[in-house]
């Protein structure tokens, strides 16, 4: 038996579909804003996501009602709106380790004199959750959110060493081992050499294998279940943050981050 629609109404499943495309592109938007430091005009907005002016200019009134965005009335550039930031302070707040390491990392901070960095890892990748700058003239800071490779950096290395070695291993290969200085490690033996060191000293070395002239070292964070779930740096230019001061800038992040991983419950025994 044949079924009859009428003409010119979609059926549930087309209906749903367009409604999760439209989904996935004001979303689009919304990463692309946050990427592109907060603001855009519709035109670069329509060019870079391959979106129609008319279709782009549609989705940013729709995630305007929402608040999710709002435009200046001078400039008629649109911005990240109050809405993006509550949802994404839900999701921080959710996150015991974010105010449970606040204090810590300022005593990181001051103990070090550097910056101090927090973490976690998403897919590939570490992204920085929240920073304490320390207040020399020259020092690291960027944006909370900015991501960095868990294979040429110091937090991210601290996210990998605790894994099992097959599931290490099969990140960092997936991951691509790209290089970004001539000091990056993009062989597997040398990496897996490297955090099976770090695994024993408790903490890792980022000796400018992400940046040249940045020098970073970090711990593992756990949590009650004794499982790694961030990561605790210092990270600074490679004439303060020296090979000679490793040893003991790497034990100082590596208590701390123990420290923090006892506030959160985890009983494993400490070095």
């Amino acid at each position: 038996m044949n079924e009859v629609r009428r003409k010119g109404r979609p059926t549930t499943e087309a209906g749903a579909t367009k409604g999760a495309q439209a989904l996935d592109r004001g979303l689009e938007i919304l990463q692309f804003l946050a990427n592109a430091g907060g603001s855009s005009s519709v035109s670069v907005l329509s060019e870079k996501l391959e979106l129609p002016l008319s279709t782009t200019f549609r989705l940013l009134k729709v995630l305007e009602k929402s608040e999710f965005v709002f435009q200046d009335p001078q400039l008629g550039w649109w911005h990240i709106g109050i809405q993006s930031f509550t949802v994404g302070a839900a999701y921080m707040n959710d996150r015991d380790v974010v105010s449970v390491a606040g204090p810590y990392m300022r005593r990181l901070m001051l103990l070090s004199g550097e910056t101090a960095n927090l973490a976690i890892r998403n897919n590939f990748d570490a992204v920085l959750i929240r920073q304490c700058e320390c207040q020399a003239m020259v020092r690291m800071c960027a944006p909370l959110g900015s991501r960095l490779p868990l294979h040429a950096s110091g937090a991210g290395k601290a996210l990998l060493y605790p894994l099992a070695e097959e599931e290490m291993l099969d990140l960092c290969v997936r991951s691509g081992l790209h290089s970004f200085t001539p000091k990056t490690l993009t062989s597997v033996n040398l990496l897996r050499k490297d955090l099976a060191q770090s695994q024993a000293q408790g903490y890792t070395v980022d000796a400018e294998e992400h940046a040249l002239g940045l020098n970073c070292l970090a711990s593992a964070i756990f949590d009650r279940n004794n499982n790694v779930i961030a990561a605790i740096s210092i990270s600074g230019p490679s004439s303060r943050v020296s090979s000679d001061r490793f040893k003991d800038l790497g034990e100082l992040v590596r208590d701390v981050a123990n420290d923090i991983s006892t506030a959160l419950g985890e009983s494993r025994s400490k070095k």
